[in-house]
């Protein structure tokens, strides 16, 4: 059974879910916690926080690209009781008829494609000249904004995925397990 939690408010989710990832070696639970809750290994938590510095980004060049004003950054924080370290993140802006793909980790933008490798604890700034090249060095060109539009997905090591937000659709032909 899936237990499903969403929080959205002023670019704050907490997305969690439980029994969808599989421990090989120990799917017992585990003892009470201080508040007398049982937590089953498998629940996986995450939280996305974007950080809005107030300003609207600007396509000043005609290219569908922010140009300006790209000071956002989005933090994610992952909770996984079977301690996986290495996932890919991706963000796919599915709310906007000219959505940005480049950063989804699944098919791209033109020739761009991109995934976020992060840890448990991940800080992704906007880039700061406000240039897909920048995407490459970990930053973000997408903004705090467009965070009501987004569709998260996210990867570990194992070849589980999950998938969250605007439209999961966009992740079906990937078979994700939505949050």
């Amino acid at each position: 059974m899936r237990n499903i939690a969403f929080i959205a408010l002023a670019g704050f989710a907490v997305v969690g879910c439980s029994g969808d990832k599989t421990d090989t070696a120990d799917t017992a639970t585990t003892g009470d916690d201080d508040d007398d809750t049982t937590t089953v290994v498998g629940e996986l938590t995450v939280t996305v926080t974007w950080t809005d510095d107030g300003l609207t980004p600007e396509d000043t060049d005609g290219d569908s690209l922010p140009d300006i004003n790209c000071d956002d950054s989005v933090g994610i924080v992952i909770v996984d009781p079977l301690l996986e370290t290495a996932w890919d993140f991706g963000m796919a802006e599915t709310g906007s008829g000219n959505g940005w793909y480049g950063e989804d980790c699944y098919e791209g933008y033109a020739s761009f494609n991109f995934c976020h490798s992060i840890g448990i604890n991940a800080s992704i700034p906007e880039v700061s000249s406000c240039s897909a090249l920048d995407v490459a060095d970990g930053a973000t060109l997408l903004d705090a904004e467009k965070d009501p539009f987004l569709t998260y997905y996210l990867a570990d090591s194992l070849g589980n995925c999950w998938v969250w937000g605007h439209d999961t659709s966009y992740y079906g032909p990937l078979a994700c397990e939505e949050m």
